[in-house]
């Protein structure tokens, strides 16, 4: 047998089936095999070191230039970060304007991508305008290579009412792809913003009394009874409260085809931020930050298999200057370099989960879901994307340590322990021992798989 072109000698390799101490080796851009004693080419000794499969984030926003609503990060700073993180592929967003159709607002996002991204990257659908003209258009637009289509049920500019939910999920099913929901209440959302500002309430602290816990799971109720209704997957972004979790967890036990996503941000910060007037902007978007009581919901979640995943929702936005010249914060949150590290720091270190599910909650899950099938595992066949990670290393979260262009981070002062030490996406170095070493541009976009039963099969603890 050939040469490896690159083989990582001696470390722990994770999985979502556990672990093993083996070599991994690599030809071209692929894992040609897994075993003990492979030579290559060019070796990387990762003794002391976790051998894992590269991270996928699917639910980030890099930057969509438009009137509101812009993101700092662009697909060359954001895609810089994420595979400092560890991440060799992420899931962004073709936020298809009204007006426009969705296959033009595709290709429109695929050119702002192409020729900047470091690594992989694939968009899921957004329709924003509830026509049924524009959702007859999905077919076309999922042919472009994109298997899941976002709906919202809240915000003005996003919601779609139920019948459009319906027919769009139709649409979806029909082309065995899946939705991935907003499920909030808009309707109510929007009414008891309204009392808010007649009150004058303007204090952050009040902000989480806009979405009630009560009504997310309501709509994370109707958005399951639509979709099963419809015959179609549905993967609900961001649960945040024990009513929406207990809601998916009786669509799971009914065996339906229905999946969780939390947000790092949700685990690991509570509402008492918004007691900060400083830091609370960041979080002043819906579905909001909550007691812990929420958070424990979602910890136990992510344990029995109740939650798929865990995903960032990056869009960050610098601080700008108020009347006084006092930098603020605005809505949206950073996080796409920092999740994998987190999640070993404050989750595994803390017991609450093990190497394993680490691994399957923030690489192998978000694959198999978003449809990316070469990545997310290390076996023969998947892509090269591999990272090692020091179980040791320790840091402390800052702007000037990490690599968004913002000028903050929303974990700043974190201290974690872990950290990705090399990231290799299909076989390239693209970062090692801090150093970024490759050039913008080799990222690809992926044409994702449709998702099918298999790949959808939920993880289950024992």
């Amino acid at each position: 047998m050939s040469e490896h072109d690159l083989v990582i000698r001696g470390g722990l390799v994770v999985g979502p089936e556990g672990e093993v101490r083996a070599d991994v080796g690599v030809r071209g851009e692929q894992i040609a095999s897994i075993g003990t004693g492979l030579r290559g080419r060019r070796e990387l000794d990762a003794d002391g070191l976790y051998v894992l499969p590269g991270a996928v984030d699917g639910h980030v926003h890099m930057r969509t230039d438009r009137p509101v609503d812009v993101y700092d990060d662009t697909f060359e700073t954001g895609t810089i970060a994420a595979a400092f993180g560890g991440v060799t592929a992420i899931v962004d967003q073709a936020q298809v304007e009204p007006g426009t159709p969705l296959v033009d607002g595709v290709r429109r996002r695929r050119a702002e991508a192409d020729g900047h991204c470091v690594i992989d990257y694939g968009l899921h659908v957004n329709l924003r305008e509830p026509s049924l003209d524009r959702v007859a258009e999905l077919p076309a637009a999922m042919a472009e290579g994109c298997p899941t289509v976002k709906l919202f049920m809240s915000y003005p500019a996003y919601r779609l009412p139920d019948e459009i939910l319906f027919r769009a999920m139709q649409h979806v099913a029909g082309e065995d792809g899946m939705v991935v929901v907003h499920a909030e209440n808009g309707a109510i959302v929007e009414e008891l913003s309204r009392e808010l500002r007649a009150a004058g309430g303007s204090d952050p602290v009040a902000f989480p009394s806009i979405s009630p816990p009560v009504l997310e799971g309501e709509a994370v109720h109707r958005a399951l009874a639509i979709a099963e209704l419809a015959g179609c997957r549905i993967l609900i972004f961001h649960l945040t409260t024990a009513d929406s979790v207990a809601e998916l967890r009786r669509a799971r036990a009914a065996g339906r085809p229905a999946f969780g996503e939390a947000l790092l941000h949700h685990l690991l910060i509570g509402d008492d931020v918004y007691a900060d007037p400083d830091l609370a902007p960041q979080f002043m978007g819906t579905p909001p930050l909550r007691p812990r009581e929420h958070r424990e919901a979602l910890w136990a979640a992510l344990g029995d298999g109740t939650l798929d995943l865990v995903s960032t929702d990056h869009g960050p936005r610098r601080r700008l200057p108020d009347e006084h010249g006092v930098p603020r914060h605005r809505p949206g949150t950073s996080g796409v370099e920092v999740r994998l590290a987190l999640m070993h720091s404050e989750v595994v270190l803390a017991g609450r989960i093990d190497l394993a599910r680490w691994v399957e909650l923030c690489c192998t899950a978000p694959a198999r879901l978003h449809g990316l099938a070469r990545k997310g595992r290390l076996a023969p066949g998947f892509d090269a994307d591999i990272v090692l990670f020091d179980p040791a290393a320790e840091r402390t979260l800052a702007a000037a340590v990490l690599h968004s262009d913002i000028d903050h981070s929303t974990y700043d002062g974190m201290r974690v322990r872990g950290w990705p030490v090399t990231t290799i996406a299909r076989g390239d170095i693209v970062i090692s021992s801090g150093d970024l070493r490759a050039e913008p541009g080799r990222g690809r976009f992926v044409r994702r798989e449709r998702p099918g039963h298999a790949i959808l099969a939920p993880w289950r603890s024992s």
